[in-house]
């Protein structure tokens, strides 16, 4: 990850805020990828659900909740 200097000069916790909302993006796009494969490998639907990984929806409404949180500001 690299940060602007424009990004180090804002409010610390809001900028904190930000990155790990990123982060967690990441990851609940990480967990999409992985559900995605498993499920071109064949493994049946309701044992992804079991494995507790994300939808494609899980990460449209994550995205579309971060755009609507960053409008806010």
């Amino acid at each position: 990850m690299r940060l602007e200097p424009a990004q180090c000069r804002r409010e610390p916790a809001a900028l904190a805020a930000d990155v790990l909302a990123l982060c967690r993006l990441a990851g609940l796009t990480a967990g999409v990828r992985r559900r995605a494969a498993l499920a071109d490998d064949g493994v049946p639907e309701e044992t992804l659900s079991l494995l507790g990984l994300p939808s494609r929806a899980d990460l449209v409404a994550s995205e579309e909740a971060l755009d609507a949180a960053g409008a806010r500001r």
